[in-house]
């Protein structure tokens, strides 16, 4: 903090982050246990470099999993922390301050990342990053830093061997990261009195994961993380190309409101083999459409969930009009509880296997997956979180409702193509709708 004023700045710094804020490198990441002060010191670090830096018109952010958490967790730290050296009040609305030098600190969240692009920033921090979609640095943060050189860090604690896991892997050995790795029974920023009252209250998983860093822990609340962790490393995991003497299945989670999903697979005599996955946000039924006649796959047939029946009331025609007018067999996934499908995925994944390459985005969302946790009783739901993860479980929950049901997957070895389900055409369709059966004529298995 050479340089500036003493009077500026009501922060001291712990001990143990003193060589993060005289890191020289651009990236940096940071594994800590609960009550650490990550947060406060990577505030501050942004109030710090804010105030000294020589750009102009300059730009930091913090960035949460959920834009209300992240407000929750840091907007105060950050107005006090500038206190006396903002340029006006904070900009409650825009979660914004501006300092005497015109730079500006605002609080975002992931969940939102059109938020973020087509901006610039100097410098940012991605607070709980293992909590956000894989993506969103390499599509998202790293585009809004290149033009001005701007820095990031990443924090947060371990939840697996997931995306942050794997950013660590590269912090801990590329010369332009900083690293560091805080664990409770290190750090002495926690009593033993209170470590042996958490130890207490915790399972081991959940002490070894939250107050000693470890990624090795049992990730609680998720529905597939162990299964995924036992996979990897193995031959489930691994290159399998696209098979052109096979026709191939798709699973789609359509979302209006977010993300659409779709999983890609063939059969062959081992069982189910997953060559690719696609996700993307906001986008229109026609980019779909081009996104599947651009594979170059023969399909046999294209699973949509229920409500795609629904008529859109814009056009008057529904999800699964539109697909069959544009060519693509379609069939419908039964309307059953979520449950059946996560006990359908759980018994299908370990027969799985998947290019690691081309299904990165889905097996990542497979493995975040988790239940609600409820703050006040302190346990799980039996309802699934809807985050970044849902829609491509959700498509891979229809993908392994139809897989077991029609696969006979126990019996492995007579696999068989998929035609248990009718498909539909455009003209049965129509005349369905007009028989005033619409609603009531799901397709079950």
């Amino acid at each position: 903090m050479d340089g500036v004023h003493e009077q500026s700045l009501s922060y001291e710094p712990r001990e143990a982050f003193i060589p993060f804020h005289r890191r020289g490198q651009r990236f940096g990441l940071m594994v800590c246990h609960r009550r650490a002060g990550k947060t406060v010191s990577c505030v501050n670090e942004l109030i710090i470099r804010a105030l000294l830096t020589k750009k102009k018109k300059a730009k930091y952010a913090y960035v949460g999993p959920f834009r209300q958490q992240a407000k929750e967790v840091a907007w105060e730290y950050l107005k006090d922390g500038s206190e006396g050296i903002r340029k006006g009040p904070p900009r409650e609305s825009d979660l914004r301050i501006r300092l005497h030098n015109d730079a500006t600190i605002t609080i975002y969240g992931a969940d939102n990342p059109d938020s973020l692009r087509g901006l610039y920033f100097d410098g940012i921090i991605l607070d709980e990053y293992g909590d956000m979609r894989p993506t969103l640095w390499g599509e998202v943060i790293l585009p809004t830093l290149l033009d001005r050189r701007g820095w990031a860090c990443f924090i947060g604690t371990p939840k697996g061997k997931n995306h942050f896991y794997k950013m660590y892997q590269r912090a801990i050995v590329e010369d332009n990261w900083f690293s560091l790795i805080l664990k409770a029974s290190e750090s002495g920023l926690i009593s033993d009195e209170d470590l042996l009252e958490a130890r207490a209250e915790m399972t081991e998983d959940q002490y070894q994961q939250e107050m000693e860093c470890s990624f090795e822990a049992a990730v609680p609340g998720t529905y597939y993380a162990n299964v995924i962790a036992k996979m990897d490393g193995t031959p489930n995991m691994g290159k399998f190309a696209y098979n052109p003497d096979l026709e191939v299945y798709a699973a789609a989670d359509l979302g209006f409101s977010d993300s659409t999903a779709f999983w890609f697979w063939q059969v062959d005599e081992q069982g189910p083999v997953i060559i690719d996955y696609e996700e993307h946000d906001g986008q229109p039924l026609s980019f779909y459409f081009d996104m599947l006649q651009g594979k170059g796959y023969e399909y046999d047939s294209i699973w949509l969930p229920h409500d795609a029946k629904a008529a859109n009331l814009q056009t008057g025609r529904s999800t699964i009009e539109q697909f069959l007018e544009n060519g693509f067999p379609c069939k419908m996934v039964p309307k059953l509880k979520i449950q059946h499908g996560v006990d359908a995925a759980r018994k299908i994944l370990p027969m799985c296997r998947f290019d690691e390459e081309r299904c990165y985005k889905g097996i990542e969302a497979l493995r975040a997956y988790r239940r609600k946790f409820n703050e006040k009783t302190q346990q799980y739901s039996d309802s699934p979180l809807h985050d970044w993860a849902s829609n491509g479980a959700d498509a891979f929950r229809y993908f392994s409702l139809v897989t077991t049901e029609e696969l006979q997957i126990e019996q492995i070895a007579e696999v068989k193509p998929i035609n248990a389900a009718p498909q539909y055409r455009l003209d049965e369709l129509w005349a369905d709708k007009e028989a005033d059966n619409w609603r009531d004529s799901i397709i079950r298995l």
